[in-house]
């Protein structure tokens, strides 16, 4: 690493005192922990559009990690592109959930999604490395994480295994903070969780970073539930296995009768966040896949439609885009409420997605 190490402190200070400004940050105790880890012992190298992969080394290297932008650390090639797998996320979003979060000292916290281990270090510094567990699907990201923290002086707990199951061997937890995208709240995360304490996760259709908002749960027993916190962009989707990214996968498709009609409701629908979370609720298991023109949609049973401007060819078992058309005009007879108008409820039978004030 060519560039001055040392002067990373003043940038973190920086990066703190903006996010303040912003009214990101407004607990003191976070504007020091932002101020005292060291964001470039867990991105020494990222991913730039322009450039390729930015090393230690790179002029502006330095800089760029002290911004208040997301960096992609890890690729994978996938039916024959470079999908995104791990990143450090903007620390203004990272911190945001860290807010909502709302730790006190002695809690105990289950990370979902380690990747780089930053955010590890955050809490780590926040609430001590004995109460932080973080896990992680990647075990070689795990590894990183793992020697990252202990460079920067961090001991949490830091495993490889599916995040969707938790850790239930470090549970209870008075928090849950998942900082991938999953379409489902698992609910595993409800049984480790305290009586009172609280699930944060991101949910969103898988590879739709701009379609979904953030879960903040309050668990009660058995279930829990709370009204969506709007954010319109989020984490990465979580990978199905390790050996995939997390986006979209198409499916079987039932082509043995193609219909077609014209309707009033284009592929513009899906770029609503919270309409789009509204059809992928209703038809759990959807899959979009949005191009410059239009879009097109696959339902598990081979349900689909292609839609371009006015026009909608679909096939299959059933008209799927008109179950799209049934929550649009669902959305706007009540105004077009917001994310932050619905409830969502986990329990045993599964996930929930209701009016705020329908769910008995």
């Amino acid at each position: 690493m060519s560039e001055d190490v040392e002067g990373w402190r003043h940038r973190a200070a920086a990066l703190a005192d903006a996010l303040v400004e912003r009214g990101v940050v407004t607990d003191p105790a976070w504007r020091e922990v932002v101020a005292s880890v060291p964001r470039h012992v867990f991105v020494p190298a990222f991913y730039d559009d322009s450039s390729g992969l930015v090393t230690g080394d790179a002029p502006g290297w330095l800089d760029a990690v002290y911004r208040d932008d997301t960096l992609v650390t890890q690729r994978m090639e996938h039916g024959g592109f470079e999908w995104p797998t791990s990143s450090s996320t903007r620390p203004s979003l990272m911190l945001r959930m860290l807010k909502l979060l709302d730790v006190a000292d002695g809690m105990t916290v289950l990370e979902v999604g380690s990747g780089t281990g930053y955010n590890s270090a955050l809490l780590s510094e926040r609430l001590g490395s004995a109460n932080v567990t973080s896990v992680d699907i990647d075990p070689e990201l795990v590894d990183a994480a793992r020697g990252r923290l202990a460079d920067a002086g961090y001991t949490p707990v830091v495993a490889a295994r599916d995040g969707a199951l938790g850790h239930a061997g470090r549970a209870p937890y008075d928090r849950v903070i998942a900082t991938v995208a999953f379409e489902r709240v698992p609910y595993a995360w409800v049984e480790q969780t305290r009586p009172g304490g609280v699930v944060l996760a991101d949910v969103r259709p898988r590879g739709m970073t701009w379609a979904g908002a953030l879960a903040r749960l309050t668990v009660d027993g058995e279930s829990a539930r709370r009204p969506f916190v709007e954010c319109t962009w989020g984490f990465m989707s979580a990978r199905p296995d390790v050996s995939r990214p997390g986006v979209p996968e198409g499916g079987h498709i039932d082509a043995t009768s193609v219909r077609t009609r014209t309707s009033a409701v284009g592929a513009d629908a899906l770029h609503a966040p919270d309409l789009s979370l509204l059809i992928r609720q209703r038809l759990p298991g959807v899959t979009a896949f949005l191009g410059a023109d239009g879009a097109q949609v696959t339902a598990p049973d081979g349900s689909w439609a292609d839609v371009s401007g006015g026009t909608v060819e679909f096939g299959g078992p059933r008209d799927v885009w008109a179950a799209v058309e049934g929550a649009h005009a669902w959305w706007g007879a009540r105004g077009r409420p917001g994310v932050e108008s619905f409830v969502l409820e986990v329990d045993r039978r599964g996930q929930r997605f209701a009016m705020v004030g329908a769910l008995g």
